[in-house]
């Protein structure tokens, strides 16, 4: 008998035959009044809320997630390759929202079905900010930012004035990273719109994410546990209860409806009643046509027999677990039906290591032409894009590189963009799409200061690629501008991005090294191996100091005779902990924030998996030899003074971790003590 028969005889039994319930590896599912919508081999299906057969919506090449109904069940909003789509519920062509490079996310409707909750990768604003949710118009248009500090995901009272979010990034949902405790552990927030009021639901040790509101009620997912369950927090009795019990799988993905929430568990699809808590399961069937075929299927066994090898021959510590759990992702990969069911199982499967430093990566592009950008923040203001803000650097070269920050322009903040190549910018459609497959490349921009055609101006201006760079320039410029303003320029203030790059930090460093005074902000730090030589060098006491017959004469070198404060937060991982630890161990002075990520063992080498994707494992752990303890890992580092970020609109528009570092550096100004003494008469050598 031949190889593929066997496979084909094997799949016949571990699969479900068309027509019969109980589909496997349907997952990310949303639920209106009488359907459910699901994702299953990278395209968007509904089902009727009883179960039975699936319809499908959608068949392209591209991997389609997160599908949204709208609140009156007409559309389903979704997201394909980072980009935001609706299509009717009952299928048709599905019409495109947002064409920017960064990924955005559905996540939502708002009660009244006029604009879409994104969570979106986009730079806007404040870096501290980030990443954060929008909302879109449903008729098209460029998403405006909520004023919220970090958030993924949303839900908003049945009044729309009020939404429940989670500040934190959701590592649980977004790394493979079963049970983290570090310090981005998901908790939940409620935000008044209208009257500008903030309350943190209760904490625990544990992650609460996914918050769905329903009457006067906050469900969510936690793993209080150690496994995801749902729960239900009463907003009147603030009061929690746990109303599911799974041990062996996470509820994943759980979707708010008008009467009930649907949720994944195993690859299975279950609704929880919201008038009794009575959970039922949804047997879906799928045609044959949809299911995989042997060929299919024996490649992505490899893959998770190359995952399972590379992790147990190759990691620092390898969980017991292991090999104790791997069956039961064996038998949920039988039903995957193409690459991103496939990746959906490993990375669940990564994630029962409990590790930091696991990543598995293909490598999937953006389909189109990418679109330009111009390094600026927009708003539609009498039917044009009225410019915010202009990101810029302080440095003249970074600016050169393209967008309106470049040399030159004739345009300022507050002007309008009136035309592009002489055609009309509509205010109707994201702006991305204006400038779609412009990257790169010169255009022609009508420009005034007023609302209006008349009186325009014409300038060219090089659209940019990524405003990553020029915007982080533009975040630091103005970080450093703002404590300069507070400390009448006694402070200075550095920012570390990459903890491996210790020849930029000393450029930096020699650069504000002449303050009285050092603000080092770590926040959003990617990690890397220099943290003990940064710190090292930010603590650092001359061999010698120059003398004249006045007395000390001010230290050149590299030496800061003077107080110096850290900024860190939930971001700030891998060698940004490390940055974190070494300085609070040194004494170096207070470190101010929120606790670190906790990502603190080291990926190796890459290895090659079986269908095209790459996994790194964590291969290395730090000891410690002066404290005789491992660094911290799925921990992280507290802060000496605690500061979480709040809404936008309660810190009176300033970065509160920011000005609670300035705040400590001036107090200390006044009380610091020099290290060094004065030192006894000169007796010159005989």
């Amino acid at each position: 008998m031949s190889r593929v028969l066997i496979l084909g005889i094997f799949i016949a039994v571990a699969l479900p035959a068309a027509g019969v319930p109980g589909a496997r590896l349907l997952h990310q599912p949303d639920i209106s009044r009488d359907r459910i919508a699901f994702v299953y081999g990278g395209d968007l299906w509904t089902a009727p809320r009883s179960g039975g057969p699936a319809l499908r919506l959608t068949e392209t090449p591209d991997p389609e997630s997160f599908p949204k109904f709208s609140p009156d069940g007409k559309w389903i909003a979704f997201t394909r390759l980072g980009d935001v789509y609706v299509i009717p519920c009952a299928g048709g062509e599905a019409r495109r929202l947002t064409w920017h490079p960064a990924n955005d996310r559905v996540a939502g409707w708002t009660p009244d079905g006029r604009h879409l909750l994104l969570h979106s990768d986009r730079l806007r604003g404040d870096l501290t900010h980030f990443p954060c949710l929008f909302l879109l118009p449903v008729e098209g248009g460029t998403p405006e930012p909520l004023p919220l500090p970090r958030a993924t995901h949303g839900s908003f009272s049945p009044d729309g004035e009020r939404i429940a979010y989670g500040p934190n990034p959701e590592v649980v949902l977004w790394f493979p990273w079963r049970r983290y405790r570090g310090g981005a552990l998901g908790y939940i927030a409620i935000y008044d719109l209208k009257q500008k009021q903030h309350e943190v639901l209760p904490r625990v040790a544990a992650n609460d994410v996914c918050p769905m509101w329903h009457g006067r009620a906050i469900y969510f997912a936690s793993d209080r546990d150690g496994t995801m369950n749902l729960f239900r927090y009463d907003l009147a009795a603030k009061r929690t209860e746990q109303l599911t019990h799974y041990s062996e799988w996470d509820v994943r993905d759980p979707s708010l409806g008008p009467d009930a929430i649907v949720f994944e568990n195993g690859g299975l699809l279950y609704t929880m009643d919201l008038s009794n808590h009575s959970v039922r399961q949804i047997p879906v069937s799928l045609p044959a046509e949809a299911l995989p075929t042997a060929e299919a299927s024996a490649k992505w066994r490899q893959a998770l027999d190359d995952v399972w090898q590379a992790y147990r021959e190759n990691a620092f510590r390898p969980v017991l677990v292991w090999d104790k759990v791997k069956p039961r992702y064996a038998e949920l990969m039988e039903s995957a039906a193409d690459s991103s069911d496939a990746e959906y199982v490993l990375n669940e499967y990564l994630a029962e290591a409990s590790q930091s430093h696991i990543i598995l990566i293909k490598g999937d592009e953006k389909n189109g032409a990418n679109p330009g950008l111009l390094g600026a923040d927009f708003r539609v203001e009498g039917g044009y894009y009225r410019i915010e803000r202009i990101c810029r650097s302080e440095d003249a070269d970074e600016n050169k590189d393209g967008g309106l920050a470049a040399p030159g322009l004739k345009i300022d903040e507050g002007n309008y963009l009136i035309a592009l190549e002489g055609k009309p910018i509509p205010p109707g459609l994201d702006l991305s799409a204006t400038f779609a497959g412009l990257a790169g490349k010169k255009a022609k921009l009508s420009i005034n200061n007023k609302p209006s055609a008349a009186g325009a101006w014409e300038i060219e201006v090089k659209l940019l690629s990524n405003e990553a760079s020029i915007r982080y320039a533009d975040w630091r410029r103005r970080n450093r501008a703002r404590v300069a303003e507070a400390t009448n320029g006694q402070v200075g203030y550095i920012h570390v991005m990459d903890a491996d790059d210790v020849n930029a930090f000393k450029k930096e460093w020699s650069a504000e090294r002449g303050h009285a005074a050092m603000i080092i902000d770590i926040r959003n730090n990617v990690g890397g191996g220099g943290a003990d030589e940064i710190v090292d060098w930010i603590g650092r006491m001359p061999a010698a100091v120059m003398y004249d017959r006045r007395g000390r004469v001010p230290p050149a070198g590299h030496f800061l005779d003077g107080p110096k404060v850290m900024i860190c937060d939930e971001k700030a991982v891998s060698g940004g902990d490390q940055l974190a630890l070494f300085f609070k161990r040194a004494k170096v002075g207070p470190l101010v924030g929120t606790r670190t990520f906790g990502g603190m063992i080291g990926s190796g080498a890459p290895h090659k998996i079986a269908g095209g994707w790459v996994l790194f494992v964590p291969e290395y752990g730090f000891y410690m030899h002066d404290t005789g303890e491992w660094s911290p890992e799925n921990l992280g580092v507290e802060p000496d003074y605690l500061v979480p970020l709040k809404p936008f609109e309660l810190s009176g528009g300033h970065d509160p971790q920011l000005e609670k570092a300035i705040e400590l550096a001036t107090e200390s100004l006044t009380t610091y003590k020099t290290k060094l003494p004065d030192p006894p008469p000169y007796r010159p050598g005989l």
